[in-house]
């Protein structure tokens, strides 16, 4: 957490934040470190074969998390419930970590964002730089030892009747066969260095299992039978690899402190008591991640030519207002530079007052946060609040931020549809796979949303504590991690 004077009870919300405002010094800010570069779009070109290249193993080189060797990762703590039934998709972190060691895309983004093979081995693209022809690996299989062909990707990414899935064809316009292990993949976003949207974990690849909530994967590694889930949560999960050790993954949405006491070899939160904790522990070390998440401001009816705020004001907000590791959100905004991408112009609203009130999901610490500064800052006054008040409501009245609600589920999505309350505090990825796709998303769930007055708050990331003597653990591009040998070919 940033230093200097602070009011650290809940109750309390302005005091501390307003002196940090006047201030407006470094003592404010948070520790930042280097984000990896996005990869940018190319024009397209006359094709080009373009060969996979090697793939580096797990928890080697520069996306190694501890780069000493060391023995492996036994037990793995996952703060969030884990359902079988959202796999391959996750829907969390927790989800992230333990999906990323079952199922595979075709391809994968390491954490540099450079493409290496997955399921496929290699690929090519044709003339009209567009669609790609992908071959999967020589000998690929599901968990189940059965083969895995270029009709089984086909059909996990279609319906019965063949069409694709919904969160298949924001991706991808057409899908075919071109030989038993070979595909002919039209993607919709134009990229002729490399295919970075079959690296998108909706492309994930799985199959039904009879008798198992779990779907077969593609990678040595699988579900224990032993440990399937209860009533759709898990609390213990095994991962059986092939000629490897198991691996279990403690399920326990509480204290992430309690994980730590039960011999875990590895955790990843931003949960400050944990990591207060995890540091008097002479058993464990707290690895920083990317910057991958970023928090942002959305309120119905503003104008595209209202002021955002400036990037000494996202850097105190970051400093003062969130608890855990954050910093100010940092251009350029990928949701900025998409003039490509198509999306629904917003329809005609009737203008109605709001209903005074921020909301965010209410399993969002950081949302939370900075929901409750934005609230108690609309309760006080001086030149500081009066410019954040300014940038953030200019087309407000400054009480329209009364009181701050956390959602989740249908009613979150509900209320983020409707678009009657004065704003939203949203979560979206920092450098998304597919940046087009999740700003339809983005606007699909708020169809009154317009990009262009999209406020950017703050940045948060995880650390991963690890208990010292363990290594084997590579970060991906997405912020999801590859435990050595789960991620061996069949």
């Amino acid at each position: 957490m940033a230093s200097g004077v602070r009011v650290t009870g809940r109750g309390s919300v302005a005091f501390g934040f307003i002196v940090c405002v006047e201030a407006m010094v470094s003592a404010c800010s948070a520790p930042t470190m280097p984000a990896p570069a996005t990869p940018t779009p190319t024009t397209p070109v006359a094709a080009t074969p373009v060969a996979a290249p090697p793939a580096p193993p797990a928890g080697a080189g520069e996306c190694a998390l501890i780069p000493e060797p060391g023995e492996p990762v036994a037990t793995v703590a996952l703060s969030d419930r884990v359902d079988p039934a959202h796999a391959p998709r996750p829907s969390n972190d927790s989800e992230r970590v333990l999906f990323r060691q079952l199922y595979e895309t075709l391809v994968r983004a390491d954490c540099r964002g450079r493409i290496v093979p997955g399921l496929a081995a290699s690929w090519r693209l044709e003339a009209d730089g567009r669609t790609w022809i992908v071959t999967l690996r020589e000998g690929a299989r599901f968990s189940d030892g059965t083969e895995v062909t270029a009709d089984d990707v086909r059909a996990a990414w279609t319906r019965d009747g063949g069409e694709l899935r919904p969160h298949v064809n924001r991706l991808v316009q057409t899908i075919a066969p071109a030989g038993e292990r070979a595909l002919a993949i039209t993607l919709r976003s134009r990229r002729v260095d490399a295919p970075m949207a079959l690296a998108h974990p909706d492309l994930a690849i799985a199959k039904a299992a009879d008798g198992s909530p779990w779907p077969l994967g593609t990678r040595s590694s699988r579900i224990a039978p032993a440990d399937r889930a209860t009533e759709g949560v898990a609390s213990v999960i095994t991962v059986a690899r092939d000629n490897f050790p198991a691996v279990r993954f403690l399920v326990a949405p509480r204290d992430p402190r309690d994980l730590l006491d039960q011999g875990v070899d590895l955790l990843m939160t931003r949960d400050p008591a944990a990591l207060g904790y995890a540091a008097t522990l002479p058993q464990f070390q707290s690895v920083p991640l990317a910057w991958l998440r970023t928090h942002v401001l959305v309120t119905p009816g503003r104008s595209r030519s209202s002021p955002s705020l400036s990037e000494e004001q996202r850097q105190v907000l970051a400093g003062d207002a969130v608890r855990g590791e954050a910093r100010g959100a940092r251009s350029p905004f990928w949701w900025q530079m998409l003039p490509e991408c198509e999306v629904s112009p917003a329809p005609p609203r009737t203008p109605t007052a709001p209903t005074p009130r921020i909301v965010y999901d209410a399993d969002d610490s950081a949302a939370r946060d900075l929901a409750e500064r934005l609230v108690g800052l609309g309760r006080v006054s001086g030149p500081a609040a009066t410019a954040f008040l300014d940038a953030l409501l200019p087309d407000r009245p400054r009480r329209a931020f009364q009181r701050a609600i956390g959602l989740s589920g249908a009613a979150l999505a509900l209320a983020r549809r409707q678009g009657a309350d004065a704003g939203y505090v949203m979560q979206v990825d920092s450098q998304p796979v597919e940046p087009c796709r999740d700003l339809q998303i983005l606007i699909e769930g708020s169809r009154w949303l317009e990009p262009e007055t999209v406020v950017p708050l703050v940045e948060t990331r995880l650390r991963a504590i690890v208990r010292r003597g363990r290594s084997g653990v590579a970060a991906e591009w997405d912020g999801g991690v590859v435990i050595a040998a789960t991620s061996d070919a069949r």
